[in-house]
């Protein structure tokens, strides 16, 4: 249960780092939808915490936003 939570908080985290990023740029989900080839509720999901992203969902998006991803002291 406590990974489980763990877990939904990290997603929360990533949803609110892709809303902010977008809109610091001033688009609306459509236009970020229209970016990465995405449905809008896709990224509406994604930004809800409701739909985590997978690996080249997630690398796609954050290209788009100018978005840095790091593991550990790696940059991906």
């Amino acid at each position: 249960f406590k990974l489980m939570e763990k877990s939904q908080q990290k997603r929360n985290k990533v949803a609110e780092i892709i809303q902010a990023a977008r809109v610091q740029k001033g688009w609306t989900q459509e236009e970020l939808a229209d970016k990465v080839g995405f449905a809008r509720n896709t990224i509406a999901r994604i930004e809800n915490g409701r739909f985590s992203p997978n690996a080249d969902q997630l690398y796609i998006i954050l290209e788009v936003l100018g978005l840095d991803l790091k593991i550990g002291k790696e940059d991906i």
